[in-house]
């Protein structure tokens, strides 16, 4: 085993570890690495505009159209190349889509053949496009995921879980079209 004792018995003190340690990790600290898609001074990419729509619900999850909408602007807030604007006819882009589905297809169960936790599948249709031409720059038609959520005795904590399921959902949805819709803009240079 390789410690400090062994460190000790071969002539070297941790003391002198310690400030190496340091060392090290401020200059790793310091490499330079930046997040290309969180906003910046200098922006090598024009900037493009964004139109968000309140996604259609064909499901019978009340009010998960506007969370999912609240979503997708909490992570556009991030950006410095795409901003998001209200009106539709000024915006470069577009993001429309609908959330068509919930299933509920996989039990787990426990040794006494109880429920324990149930998948939520969501399915989800949504385009993005060049709005001055009407030209989809991408679509998904059948996009589906999935996210498990505990089955509790206390019904309230069942819709809670399903609830923080349903966000955990939106939540990658929304880093997944913010991701995407960063390097279609790149390429449209």
């Amino acid at each position: 085993m390789f410690g400090i004792s062994s460190l000790s018995r071969a002539g070297l003190s941790p003391v002198f570890f310690i400030p190496c340690f340091l060392f090290i990790t401020v200059l790793l600290a310091g490499c330079g690495y930046k997040n290309p898609y969180v906003s910046s001074q200098v922006s090598d990419t024009p900037w493009k505009t964004l139109h968000i729509t309140t996604w259609e619900n064909r499901t019978n999850e009340l009010g998960l159209e506007s969370i999912y909408f609240r979503l997708f602007n909490a992570w556009f807030k991030n950006s410095g190349k795409i901003h998001v604007i209200q009106d539709r006819e000024q915006a470069d882009l577009c993001l429309n889509g609908e959330i068509a589905a919930i299933d509920l297809p996989g039990l787990f169960y426990d040794k006494f053949d109880e429920a324990l936790e149930i998948k939520i599948k969501l399915t989800v249709r949504f385009d993005l496009r060049d709005n001055k031409n009407d030209h989809i720059l991408w679509r998904e038609r059948n996009f589906i995921i999935y996210e498990p959520f505990v089955i509790d005795p206390d019904p309230g904590k069942t819709r809670n879980s399903r609830r923080k399921a349903l966000l955990k959902i939106g939540d990658e949805i929304a880093e997944l079209i913010y991701l995407r819709t960063h390097e279609i803009v790149r390429t449209l240079q």
